[in-house]
């Protein structure tokens, strides 16, 4: 089935976070002076470190943001091919200048280090502006074959059914051979016109416009109903396994596109009493709705039109228009998936659309976390970083120690390492409470500063009691385990109390 964009991890922002740590960590750091001053640091690597680290966690708010997975991808393929590029350039340049003993100095250790990071942040930023051109290409396409569907409903649908009014129109009220009144005939086209115009309503809204929280099973009880009133002797049956109150993200025209399949089902059945069941039932993450007929089952090339989101070349005007509205609804509109199965008794549509999460901050139509949500979390995860160092500094006397556990014992690593996990912390901590808001904490200042204190403690108790003390151990440090000092207690509750109201005020500011 052609899925909705679900809540899942996207594997490509990993790829980027992996080249950004594994470049800083084996060249960057590796290229770093142990003796070196606070001075020479700040001259030298410190910049090149500070991109790499960053370029990590950029890859690791782009595997959890909302951005789709074809654009994370497109990132991170730029990412390695620019680092690709510049370590053939890199081994390149050494086998023109033929003297091996250079590689192993300071200055090509230095170098390799730059290069590399920089060929993949250059790579990034490619691949950032070829995703958004990716994007807006598929935009186009999606207007551009609404623009298609609607020409042939404006052709066949209203223009025909006008020339048809005007025709009987001109006869009066005189009776047609088959008995009906040139009134009847009209009204007849008429309808069809509204009909026609409620469904170009439906796939013509304005660019840019979002799917929203919708009551799913009133549209399909709705639709079930009209159907069946169009065709008496059809029988639909309707099995809900899910809530009463079953939301997905559509909007109101969602009736229209299940009914365009219930109806589909009823006229393709090939019966005089056709029987058709429809099957709900959700996920953590889905709702799914099953639509089983007794028909012959769906063309291949109508089905390639629900599935692969190929809109025929030519029209077909007997075919009608209605799953082709059922594609640019339920898969371009709402970004949910259509799978088409026959079976040898019939065949069974399948409709998947994501649920919205009624307690995340994030806008209902939105599937991982909003980069502005990211963005609020750098701002709270450097300014709670700054403010816990010096607070650490000033009780413990250096933050050197943490440099210690990437091999380079200095105080100016040690910040930089610092800021780096008060990042990586914050956008573990933006994942879990956007999407959850536990006790609707994102709405309450208050709540979220005891929230943000709260998990300082825990990483205090976890990350920095028994984590790094065996981490230090793992790389030749002595350390007792649990460290569990009451400095760092401290620093820890201060940096989620500030972490937790810097981002309780910026995002009050943005809602």
């Amino acid at each position: 089935m052609n899925r909705p964009r679900g809540h899942e991890i996207k594997y490509g922002g990993f790829v980027v976070a992996a080249i950004g740590f594994v470049a800083t960590r084996y060249t960057v750091l590796e290229s770093i002076d142990a003796t070196t001053t606070l001075g020479e640091f700040l001259l030298g690597q410190a910049t090149f470190l500070a991109l790499g680290l960053g370029l990590t966690v950029f890859g690791i708010g782009l595997s959890v943001s909302s951005y789709d997975e074809s654009f994370v991808n497109t990132i991170a393929t730029w990412s390695l091919l620019g680092t690709v590029s510049m370590v053939l350039v890199l081994g390149l340049t050494f086998v023109g200048i033929g003297d091996a003993a250079m590689v192993g100095t300071a200055t090509q250790s230095v170098l390799v280090a730059n290069v590399l990071i920089g060929g993949s942040i250059g790579g990034v930023l490619t691949g950032f502006r070829a995703a958004l051109n990716s994007q807006n290409r598929r935009e186009l396409s999606k207007q551009a074959d609404r623009l298609t569907v609607l020409n042939r409903i404006l052709r066949h649908e209203v223009l025909n059914k006008v020339n048809v009014i005007r025709g009987y129109a001109d006869l009066g009220a005189e009776q047609t051979a088959a008995g009906t009144s040139s009134l009847q005939v009209i009204q007849r086209n008429a309808d069809r016109i509204d009909d026609s115009i409620t469904e170009l309503r439906a796939i013509v809204g304005p660019v840019g416009e979002r799917p929203v929280s919708t009551d799913v099973l009133s549209a399909l009880r709705a639709a079930v109903d009209d159907v069946s009133a169009d065709y008496p002797s059809a029988t639909i049956t309707l099995d809900v396994d899910a809530p009463d109150d079953v939301r997905a993200l559509a909007d109101a025209h969602v009736d229209t596109a299940l009914r365009h399949l219930l109806d589909n089902a009823v006229v393709h059945a090939e019966r005089d009493d056709p029987s058709v069941s429809v099957a709900v039932s959700t996920t953590p993450d889905s709702v799914e709705i099953a639509i089983e007929d007794e028909g012959p089952g769906i063309p291949d090339d109508v089905a390639a039109v629900l599935e692969e989101r190929n809109l025929p070349e030519y029209d077909d005007p007997t075919n009608g228009f209605g799953l082709t509205l059922v594609r640019l609804l339920i898969v371009d509109k709402y970004g949910g998936g259509v799978d088409v199965e026959t079976t040898g008794e019939g065949s069974v549509v399948g409709v998947e659309l994501a649920r919205p999460n009624t307690n995340s901050l994030a806008a209902a139509s939105e599937y991982g976390v909003p980069p502005w949500i990211l963005g609020v979390t750098a701002i709270a995860g450097v300014v709670a970083g700054v403010v816990m160092g010096l607070v650490s500094q000033e009780l413990t006397g250096s933050l050197a120690i943490i440099g210690a556990l990437y091999g380079v014992m200095n105080g100016g690593v040690g910040w930089i390492l610092h800021l780096f996990h008060s990042l990586v912390f914050g956008v573990l901590f933006a994942v879990a409470v956007t999407r959850r808001n536990p006790w609707n904490v994102l709405r309450r200042p208050l709540a979220m500063t005891v929230v943000g204190t709260g998990y300082g403690l825990f990483l205090w108790f976890f990350a920095s009691g028994f984590v790094m003390p065996l981490w230090l151990r793992a790389v030749g440090i002595p350390a007792s385990v649990p460290s569990l000092s009451a400095p760092i207690f401290v620093s820890h509750a201060v940096w989620g109390m500030v972490f937790g109201s810097v981002f309780a005020v910026c995002v009050s500011r943005r809602r």
